[in-house]
């Protein structure tokens, strides 16, 4: 029996969220054929036109990349007319908006959450999952009152100690003075060696859409070991969309493209009910995320 989800759309007008206009739809119909007709040779063509363009695909997947995006590149390398407009080309694509659109959201889930926790018990437990930049929870936890900030602990854990140390240099940035604790292991080594912790909420954001039915099934199952009864975990994957070949191929960014539906289920293989999952897709309809309460 096919599960019925409680699937949100998010309104556009709302949250800052990026989208396109009526003229960027239109420009769209031509524009976006032509993208997705690139070939991968083509790949250090592109590196040419803009040092942020190069930098993504040397570091895609990887926080540094994400990182790019969030910043809508570098200006500063947009000196001449061509790197303007390539400037402008690349980070408006659709994939593009759509990846600060799931920030958005999920800082704005990630907010709800911990306040809620904190209403409710005198500590709030975080971990995050292939945290990378962690800058969702950074920012968030910035927003806290330095006595709240102290209620909160956060692990880290991510593979990539480029990526921790990043994320330390980000909260002291962000004045967090939250207790934190950066481990590098993979996903599978660390729930192997975690014992019987548990935490309030689990972040999981951008590594999912690397994993198969199975590694999914498989880590979706621990994470909800590791929750206390009544804690969340936020989770996202891509969808399949209209950019899909050139993020594949010219970008050579390849994952695993999961339909809301389709990734919901993994959560109710995993032991959680429909009615205490919500699936969010963000105003471009590229990425979902989903909230889970055990």
């Amino acid at each position: 029996m096919k599960e019925k989800f409680n699937i949100m759309y998010e309104d556009e007008k709302k949250e800052g969220y990026e989208v396109n206009s009526i003229s960027k739809k239109i420009l769209n119909l031509a524009l976006v054929p032509l993208l997705n007709s690139i070939p991968r040779s083509f790949q250090k063509h592109i590196q040419k036109t803009h040092k942020s363009a190069d930098d993504i695909i040397k570091h895609a997947t990887t926080h540094k990349a994400i990182e790019v995006l969030y910043k809508k590149g570098d200006t500063s390398h947009s000196k001449s007319k061509v790197q303007k407009f390539f400037h402008s080309v690349w980070f408006n694509t659709s994939n593009s908006k759509a990846v600060r659109n799931r920030l958005l959201l999920v800082k704005r889930e990630i907010k709800s959450n911990v306040s809620r926790v904190l209403k409710e018990k005198s500590t709030v437990k975080i971990l995050s999952i292939a945290s990378g930049s962690a800058r969702g929870i950074i920012e968030v936890v910035s927003s806290f009152s330095k006595e709240e900030q102290r209620r909160i602990s956060i692990m880290f854990l991510d593979k990539n100690p480029h990526a921790l140390l990043y994320s330390k240099k980000l909260m002291a940035e962000n004045n967090v003075i939250s207790k934190a604790e950066f481990v590098g292991k993979t996903v599978g080594s660390f729930f192997r060696e975690i014992g019987g912790e548990q935490f309030d909420l689990i972040e999981i954001v951008g590594l999912l859409d690397y994993f198969d039915d199975e590694k999914l099934s498989k880590t979706l199952d621990s994470i909800c070991k590791h929750l206390y009864d009544g804690g969340v975990v936020l989770a996202s994957n891509i969808s399949p969309n209209s950019e899909q070949p050139f993020v594949t191929k010219a970008v050579g960014w390849v994952m695993i493209y999961r339909s809301a539906e389709n990734f919901g289920s993994f959560f109710v293989r995993a032991g959680m009910s429909t009615e205490n999952i919500t699936i969010y897709y963000e105003p471009l309809r590229i990425h979902v995320l989903v909230s889970a309460t055990k």
